[in-house]
């Protein structure tokens, strides 16, 4: 069983991502996270294996996000989402080796990681 964090700024697009996890097999939803400081306290608490972090806004500083996120939880694996139509580009930004996908690939992803 994966415990899945998802840190996203948009509360109807956090909600369908969180669905999404407690709608797979093999996933659990450890936690939602709004905000940056929420998605830090709760990999903090929770341990999650894997964590699905929304890079498109801006105000999140999301590359500094995913290296702290990646400090605290060595092990997990992290997720980039993004809703840019070249996730490849968004992958060369990141400061980290974290992979991007887009957003509406997340059921198939979360799907490659409970099979």
């Amino acid at each position: 069983m994966h415990r899945v964090l998802v840190v996203e700024h948009h509360p109807l697009v956090l909600s369908a991502l969180a669905d999404l996890v407690v709608e797979e097999p093999g996933l659990e939803l450890s936690g939602i996270a709004g905000s940056a400081r929420e998605a830090i306290s709760l990999a903090h608490h929770m341990q999650p294996d894997v964590v699905l972090i929304d890079v498109d806004e801006p105000s999140w500083r999301a590359q500094r996000l995913d290296r702290l996120i990646g400090d605290l939880l060595p092990s997990a694996r992290i997720v980039r989402l993004t809703a840019v139509s070249d996730p490849q580009m968004e992958c060369l930004e990141s400061p980290t080796n974290n992979p991007s996908i887009l957003k509406t690939a997340v059921p198939e992803f979360l799907r490659s990681i409970t099979e």
